[in-house]
């Protein structure tokens, strides 16, 4: 009798380990965002955000080191050992909030802003350097005020640093 007891809940506790253990593998590298719904006429669902060189959906510790190099050449003169600023959730959460606000206000042109990220790792300004329109470059500058980051760091302590954020919109039919 004791067997038959043994038996089911050895089965529960492996079943328990092998999804924590699924739980625990790092999800898939994202690099864009796909449409929500695919279009009238096709089951393919086209990018919303177009793919970046690196993983949107990773904050800056998950990157790999390959993807880290990628990411520093968006600096000009950033020393070895330097860190830049970068979202703590990714830059998913603000390339989708850029996505959504297009579907609302269907604008065409490329966004270019720069926020100034404190040592705290909070967005002190934001200068927009070209947008589409008012409107989106009041949104943007709202989503990166309430965005958290990794602060920079300079020869190793958190330090003062510029985050570019470039996104270009376009009306596809």
């Amino acid at each position: 009798m004791k067997n038959t007891l043994i038996r089911p809940a050895a089965a529960v506790l492996l079943g328990i380990l092998l999804h924590a253990h699924a739980l625990a593998e790092e999800p898939r590298a994202q690099h864009g965002i796909k449409e929500d719904e695919p279009r009238t006429g096709t089951l393919l669902r086209r990018d919303s955000v177009l793919p970046f060189s690196i993983p949107i959906n990773r904050s800056y510790a998950q990157l790999s080191a390959d993807d880290r190099a990628k990411l520093h050449d968006w600096w000009e003169g950033i020393r070895e050992g330097d860190e830049p600023p970068f979202p703590e959730a990714g830059l998913k959460p603000i390339l989708d909030a850029m996505r959504k606000a297009q579907a609302k206000l269907l604008v065409n042109g490329e966004l270019f802003l720069i926020a100034k990220v404190d040592a705290h790792g909070d967005v002190a300004s934001v200068d927009a350097l070209g947008s589409p329109s008012a409107e989106m470059t009041q949104f943007a500058a709202s989503v990166m005020f309430l965005t958290k980051f990794k602060p920079a760091v300079c020869s190793g302590r958190p330090c003062r640093m510029d985050f570019p954020l470039r996104y270009k919109f376009e009306v596809t039919h």
